[in-house]
């Protein structure tokens, strides 16, 4: 006999439900990663590349050494020298975790994007950090820039044309339909810019690491650093109480909990790392900029007989970050001949990630 009890809701349906955290957000004494401190915490503040494209010739760091508290100066000519380093790139295959950009901190004397880190200074105070970080001298080589925002590039054998997704034959069937649609459309680069900004603070514990983050993905973060500073797993304890939004930007480690744990293992004190608002639409992050060319073909009355989806969005020099705007191409509408296709083209920008709705949102909204 089939169950004839009438359906009552739960007691959690139209019932008030608190929120475990909610005292604590509103009332301000949640603790986010940048809240932390603990004795003998000092602070470090990264040096930026004033330039977008070539190589670094030198790093005078003589006027800022010599200011008052300052600790430790890491840049590609000593992060090697002490206990900070060095900062291994991950293993290929991703088996290990995801990290942000492939290229650790201070690897080669390369400048990819404009405010690419180029030196950490670590001082006592925040201050004494940020003045002896502008203290700084780096002697650069430029190289011709490219942040067009044409995406037109031709495909390389470096960066191909990829299909991904076919049947049928869109061209003829293109070329015969009586109606068509030849366009394209463009979306651009967009910030995460959450309230709470990135940071790390770092407790070295030999032979542990402490690191309280903003992290999505604490095991994944763990993973990430095991990797990146030479040390087993669980020797990487990650710590992300509370996370003041993140909308994908905060989902792999960013260079900067790096090089807060190579300053904390060379100083064996605390370091506490906070990305400013500037550098929020630089080093971690963004959604790339898109360009599609949809061509579709119908017959008279309505019927879609053709669909050809070909996108392109920008990555740094260094990383191959897709959007993937096709995602659901293939699954929208009911035609007989469809092809989706992709490439990536190269700019000097900041590394590329996941931002909320990531893929298919740039590929429905110009769909």
């Amino acid at each position: 006999m089939p169950d004839t009890t009438p359906y009552t809701p739960t007691a959690v349906i139209g019932s008030d439900t608190p929120r475990i955290d909610g005292p604590l957000k509103t009332t301000g004494t949640a603790q986010y990663a940048a809240d932390y401190h603990f004795p003998g915490l000092v602070h470090a503040v990264p040096v930026t590349s004033s330039i977008a494209a070539g190589t670094i010739r030198s790093v005078d760091t003589s006027i800022a050494q010599a200011m008052p508290g300052v600790l430790l100066i890491l840049h590609h000519d000593n992060i090697n020298s002490g206990t900070a380093g060095p900062l291994f790139r991950m293993a290929p295959g991703g088996h290990g975790g995801r990290t942000s950009e492939a290229r650790p901190p201070f690897e080669d004397l390369i400048i990819r994007y404009w405010g690419q880190y180029v030196a950490l200074v670590v001082a006592d105070t925040y201050e004494q950090a940020l003045a002896a970080a502008a203290a700084v001298k780096v002697d650069y080589g430029s190289t011709a820039i490219n942040v067009s925002t044409k995406l037109d590039d031709p495909q390389t054998d470096e960066l191909p044309l990829h299909t991904e997704s076919k049947r049928g034959d869109v061209e003829a069937a293109f070329a015969s339909a009586p109606i068509k649609v030849d366009q394209t459309y463009v979306t651009p680069a967009e910030t995460h810019n959450p309230m709470e900004m990135h940071a790390t603070v770092a407790i070295w514990q030999d032979p542990n690491f402490l690191l309280y983050e903003t992290s999505q993905g604490v095991v994944n973060h763990q993973h990430v650093m095991a990797e990146t500073l030479g040390v087993p797993r669980e020797n990487v304890h990650i710590i992300t109480r509370f996370l003041g939004s993140g909308f994908g930007g905060k989902l792999f480690p960013w260079p900067h909990s790096a090089m807060a744990a190579a300053a904390s293992r060379q100083l064996n004190r605390p370091v506490k790392l906070s990305v400013n608002r500037k550098q929020m639409f630089t080093n971690v992050g963004h959604r790339p900029r898109t360009q599609q060319r949809m061509k579709l073909a119908a017959t008279a009355d309505g019927k879609l007989v053709s669909l050809h989806h070909d996108y392109r969005n920008h990555t740094n020099f260094g990383d191959d970050i897709r959007e993937n705007c096709g995602e659901a191409t293939p699954f929208l509408y009911s035609t007989p001949n469809l092809l989706v296709t992709s490439a990536l083209v190269r700019r000097n920008v900041g590394t590329p990630t996941p931002m909320r709705g990531p893929g298919a949102v740039p590929g429905v909204r110009s769909g």
